[in-house]
C-alpha cells in the first residue's frame, strides 16, 4: 500500500479492535511430533479475510437543510460506490459498473474511475465510510463537494489496513440535475521527519480529530503555526472535527483567480462542534457562534460560517451553510 503516512497496518490489532482474535508467530506453540521432533514451523499465521471482517458499509446520512442536496448526494453517493466493493471486485472494470449504478453515463465512467486514483487502491475488497462532506463552493452551473473518506482495504497477506483521502468532487449542472464531471482526490506530501512539538500535539489532541487526509496535511508541515495554535487554543474548550486542511481543497476560492488560504496553508475547515454537526438543525446556533467568535479571539482574521456575525472578520453564505471556515492572515 503506498503513502505509509496515510495507512495504519492494523493486523492483529486490528482483530482486537474489532472485537476478534488473532495468532501471531509468537503466540503459536510448538509440540512434539510423534517422533519427538518439532513439527514444521507454519508458514503463515496472517490473518486471513475470515478471520478479521472489514467493517460494514455505513452511508452518510443527510441533513434536510442541505442547500443543494442533490449535488452532495450525487458526490457522496459516488465516492462511496467507489471505494467499497468485495472479493473478487476490484479493478477498473468492476469500479466502472459502481460508477454507473449510480447513474454515471457509460461514457463518463471510465474517466471518472481514472481520476479516482488512491480510492481504488486499497487491496483485493474495501470499505469506504464518508466521515465529512461539505461545499467547496457552489454557482449556477457549477459545484464542488468536499468529501473526507475513511477506507479499510485487505492487503496481501490477508490483514486490514487502514487509511483514507479527501476527494473534490466537481459537478455540473445538466437538464436531469447535478452530474460529477471531475474528481480530485487529495495526496499529502510525505510525514517530517522531524515535525516538532507543535505538530505533534495537535495530531496527539484527543479533542482534535483530524480525517486522514487533513491528519497526513499537518504531519507534512503543510499548516502553519499559527492555525496549529488556534486549534489547540480553542481545544481547550471545544471538541473540533476538521474536515478539510490543505490537500483536497480547491487550489482558489471557487469561481475566481484568487488563492485559497487553505493553498496558503493558513486554513482549516470544521464540521462538528462538540460532536454536533454544524448543519444539523438541531446544533444550537450559541454553540457554533461561539467557537466562530472563540476562532476570532484566537487569531483568525476571515471566518465563514451559516450565520453572519456581528463585527470585523465574519462572513456568511450557501457554502458555508455546512461548515466553518478558519483562517489566518501569517505564515508563523
Amino acid at each position: 500500500m503506498t503513502e505509509p503516512a496515510r495507512r495504519t497496518l492494523l493486523r492483529v490489532a486490528a482483530a482486537a479492535g474489532l472485537g476478534l482474535v488473532g495468532c501471531t508467530s509468537e503466540e503459536a506453540h510448538e509440540e512434539p511430533g510423534p517422533s519427538g521432533t518439532p513439527p514444521p514451523k507454519p508458514t503463515s499465521v496472517s490473518p486471513t479475510p475470515s478471520e478479521i471482517p472489514l467493517p460494514s458499509a455505513s452511508p452518510w446520512p443527510f441533513a434536510r437543510t442541505e442547500v443543494e442536496p442533490q449535488a452532495k448526494r450525487s458526490a457522496v453517493r459516488l465516492l462511496e460506490a467507489l471505494g467499497t466493493w468485495p472479493a473478487g471486485q476490484e479493478g477498473t472494470g468492476p469500479a466502472g459498473e459502481r460508477a454507473q449504478a449510480q447513474g454515471v453515463p457509460s461514457a463518463s465512467a471510465p474517466g471518472l474511475v481514472a481520476q479516482a486514483g488512491p480510492l481504488l487502491a486499497a487491496g483485493s475488497e474495501a470499505t469506504t465510510r464518508v466521515i465529512a462532506a461539505q461545499y467547496g463552493g457552489l454557482l449556477a452551473t457549477r459545484a464542488s463537494v468536499l468529501v473526507a473518506l475513511r477506507q479499510w482495504g485487505r492487503g496481501a497477506d490477508g490483514g486490514v489496513e487502514a487509511g483514507g483521502v479527501t476527494v473534490d468532487v466537481r459537478l455540473d449542472r445538466r437538464p436531469g440535475g447535478w452530474q460529477v464531471g471531475e474528481l480530485n482526490p487529495s495526496r499529502p506530501a510525505p510525514a517530517l521527519a522531524r515535525p516538532g512539538a507543535l505538530i505533534e500535539r495537535v495530531v496527539g489532541h484527543d479533542r482534535i480529530r483530524l480525517p486522514p487526509a487533513a491528519d497526513a496535511d499537518v504531519r507534512a508541515g503543510q499548516l502553519r503555526p499559527k492555525p496549529l495554535r488556534a486549534l489547540l487554543t480553542l481545544a481547550e474548550t471545544y471538541e473540533i472535527d476538521v474536515s478539510v486542511v490543505h490537500t483536497g481543497h480547491p487550489r482558489n476560492v471557487f469561481g475566481t483567480s484568487r488563492l485559497s488560504d487553505h493553498t496558503r496553508m493558513r486554513a482549516f475547515d470544521v464540521w462538528a462542534v462538540n460532536g454536533r454537526a454544524v448543519i444539523d438543525p438541531e446544533t444550537p446556533d450559541s454553540l457554533v457562534d461561539r467557537f466562530m467568535r472563540a476562532a476570532a479571539r484566537a487569531g483568525a482574521y476571515n471566518i465563514g460560517g451559516p450565520r453572519l456575525l456581528g463585527g470585523g472578520g465574519f462572513f456568511s453564505d450557501r457554502v458555508h451553510r455546512d461548515h466553518l471556515h478558519i483562517a489566518f492572515d501569517s505564515d508563523t
